[in-house]
């Protein structure tokens, strides 16, 4: 009965939204991915019912497919650059798995699927999430100062360095809703994992120190993964002469 209420609830609440927004033009757009959310995320409950009976492989795969399409994702936002896909998924997956681990080296969590997935496409999600702001701010800052760019070029800079200012600004502007969310922590907002465990009948402490363990850890792999994308990517605006590509108009 109460998936029943829930699940009409998100089905009111996207139609309403898309209706509201069709004034701006992106009703249609917002329908389609509130119809793709509910979709996935039922899809996504009936694998995590069948993972529970599976051994651990499985999990790690499915946070593989999860890493692969995050990456897709990130790609798409920088214009499908050269070697970009496979930039993306290492760096999203390889900062995801070092912030995954420690909550079950250190015991955090018991090393089960139920926890596994659930950890780790939040960081993923993240991750995603920085990175595609990241390279999309990172391009546009090329584009904007390609004259300040091209002039650190002519004097025998490396790209890497004629680059550096824009890709700080870059990094600099994905991180800026994550820190703002991190000051205003348990003051503006609680977020939904503490959410969760409070409704859950947990601890308020427990759920407090988890759920800070795993926003500084959203953080973090969100730094880690979109400096990685990033620095990698760098030489995909360039030629193979160390110039700027000419469609970085």
């Amino acid at each position: 009965m109460l998936e029943a209420l829930a699940l009409a609830l998100t089905v009111f609440l996207v139609i309403l939204s898309a209706a509201y927004a069709q004034r701006f033009g992106i009703g249609k757009e917002i329908l389609m991915a509130g119809t793709r959310a509910l979709v996935q995320i039922l899809i996504l409950a009936s694998i995590i019912l069948i993972l529970f009976e599976k051994p651990l492989f499985w999990s790690f795969l499915v946070l593989v497919a999860m890493a692969a399409i995050a990456g897709y994702t990130t790609y798409s936002r920088s214009g499908k650059l050269e070697m970009g896909f496979p930039v993306a998924i290492i760096s999203i997956a390889v900062a995801s798995l070092l912030l995954l681990i420690p909550f079950f080296l250190m015991g955090i969590f018991p090393l089960e699927a139920r926890y596994i997935v659930p950890t780790g496409s939040i960081l993923i999600g993240n991750a995603m999430n920085v990175s595609s702001l990241a390279i999309d701010r990172y391009k546009g800052e090329i584009q904007n100062r390609r004259s300040e760019v091209e002039a650190y070029l002519a004097l025998g800079a490396k790209p890497e360095l004629a680059a550096a200012a824009c890709l700080k600004q870059g990094i600099l502007s994905a991180l800026i809703p994550s820190i703002d969310n991190m000051k205003n922590l348990g003051i503006v907002w609680i977020p939904g994992v503490m959410t969760g465990m409070l409704l859950g009948g947990a601890d308020p402490m427990e759920a407090a120190s988890i759920q800070i363990a795993i926003f500084t850890s959203i953080f973090v792999a969100g730094m880690i993964a979109s400096s990685l994308v990033l620095h990698y990517s760098t030489d995909s605006f360039f030629t193979k002469a160390a110039q700027l590509r000419e469609d970085m108009e």
